[in-house]
């Protein structure tokens, strides 16, 4: 599983992910599994009791390959989150990152 917590961003229970080897589309993806809805195309998904914004992120490099960096808000109440972190987290991890 990827690494994540819940912190407290302007009084809201947030969790920030850098999903490396991963396209926006891919993430959005695994947003609408988890009951999204897509609001702006490989932007911005919101489910029942959490939004999340995707960005694309700077590459990375690994040796010369460059792996691609979706930057991942999520936004919600704690358990919402923690609900949906348990599934995310493990479809998220990826070779490289």
């Amino acid at each position: 599983m990827i690494p994540w917590q819940i912190d407290t961003v302007d009084g809201q229970p947030t969790v920030h992910i850098e999903a490396r080897s991963m396209s926006p589309w891919q993430v959005q993806r695994y947003l609408v599994k988890l009951g999204g809805q897509v609001v702006e195309e490989h932007r911005h998904v919101v489910g029942d009791g959490w939004v999340a914004r995707l960005e694309r992120g700077q590459p990375v490099g690994l040796g010369s390959l460059r792996i691609g960096v979706v930057q991942l808000d999520l936004f919600g109440d704690e358990e919402t989150l923690e609900a949906m972190m348990k599934k995310l987290s493990l479809w998220l991890m990826r070779g490289g990152g």
